[in-house]
Formats: structure tokens, sequence, C-alpha cells
């Protein structure tokens, strides 16, 4: 799957962990990713890159929590 900002969230959610993951979860990483990758694929995305984009979409949730209180 190639990384875009309207990607399907599905791949993701399959490497995030579908069982512990929210759609949230999944619509904030997509736009990190598409952010860092876009027009890659999901595959490339090492491990390294991938825990540093996990971080960013932690800091993504947090501000659009923050945002709904």
């Amino acid at each position: 799957m190639i990384i875009s900002h309207s990607m399907s969230l599905e791949p993701i959610l399959e490497r995030l962990g579908r069982q512990g993951a929210s759609l949230l979860e999944a619509e904030a990483m997509r736009g990190v990713l598409a952010e860092r990758f876009d027009g890659q694929p999901l595959d490339s995305v090492n491990e390294a890159d991938w825990l540093e984009a996990l971080g960013r979409m932690e800091a993504v949730k947090q501000t659009w929590n923050a945002g709904m209180k």
C-alpha cells in the first residue's frame, strides 16, 4: 500500500495492532506517515522511522483530545 492522506486505514491498523488501535489513532498515524513518507510503500518504513512516527502520532492525538475539552 502506498502512503498518502487518502490511503485505507486497514494496513495501518494491521501494523499498529488491530486489537489495540483505534480508528482515531490510525487516522492520526496516516497523517503523520503521509507528511514524511507520501508516495512510498508502507512496508518500506523501517522500525526506527515507525517508532518515531508513533511518537508523533501520540502528540497529534493529545492535541486533538485537548481541542475537544
